[in-house]
């Protein structure tokens, strides 16, 4: 009797397997292998304000001249003494730059060449904001026909972006702490949490100095740089209790 044992528990088994067959059982756990625990997850939003320390402009001018060397040479003449007034009111030879050099040939509806016109512009960053008004009326007054900006920045947004984060993640528990009350539970320790994205500030453009600037006796703009946004937001899982 005993040798039809093994053979019979073999069958068992077989069929117990059968039986069980198409039935699974998913069973999920803690990161650390623990109990199941259950969680809440939240999206968070936060912002920070930020003072900018600088404001980049751009001084241009346009010649239009019956000769294509003589029109590029007035423009390059013009683009000197914007450049000049631009040391003289206070900007560093660093904070200078050639932006950009055009010379093309007007036509008229004929294609016939009537003329040629050069354009010259000069990009300038001012860090202090208390000369900025006079550092516009100085390109005015040198000859720049086209003025663009100010646009204002920062130099570093680093701590605007940590304070924007730390802000979202204490929006994100706040919200998981609401939901968690309405489930008759609290919130516990964070599970994870993630970067949805940060929007550092960017330039602000002011376009009112491009408006004062087209009058070349024009007095000293005022200058309100006030102030720039960081937005961040985050998506945190939180282990409720």
């Amino acid at each position: 009797m005993k040798r039809y044992l093994p053979a019979l528990l073999a069958a068992l088994l077989a069929v117990a397997a059968l039986g069980l067959a198409g039935c699974q059982t998913k069973v999920v756990t803690s990161p650390g292998g623990g109990a199941p625990i259950d969680t809440v997850t939240a999206q968070g939003n936060g912002k920070a304000l930020t003072a900018p320390d600088k404001a980049e402009m751009t001084f241009g001018v346009s010649i239009t001249d019956s000769d294509a060397k003589r029109a590029l040479d007035r423009a390059s003449t013009t683009a000197r003494a914007i450049t000049d007034a631009l040391l003289s009111a206070g900007i560093a030879k660093d904070d200078i730059q050639t932006a950009g050099i055009t010379l093309f040939p007007q036509r008229d509806n004929s294609n016939h060449v009537t003329g040629y016109s050069s354009s010259i512009s000069v990009r300038a960053v001012a860090r202090d904001f208390a000369k900025l008004g006079a550092v516009i009326e100085a390109a005015t007054k040198a000859g720049a026909t086209e003025i663009g900006g100010p646009s204002f920045m920062v130099s570093d947004d680093n701590p605007a972006n940590d304070k924007a984060l730390s802000a979202a993640v204490d929006d994100a528990r706040k919200r998981a702490g609401t939901m968690a009350k309405a489930a008759g539970k609290s919130v516990g320790r964070i599970v994870s949490v993630s970067e949805a994205g940060v929007q550092s500030p960017g330039p602000i453009y002011d376009q009112r100095f491009m408006a004062s600037a087209r009058s070349r006796g024009a007095a000293a703009p005022p200058v309100e740089p006030g102030s720039m946004e960081t937005v961040a937001q985050v998506t945190v899982v939180f282990e409720l209790k």
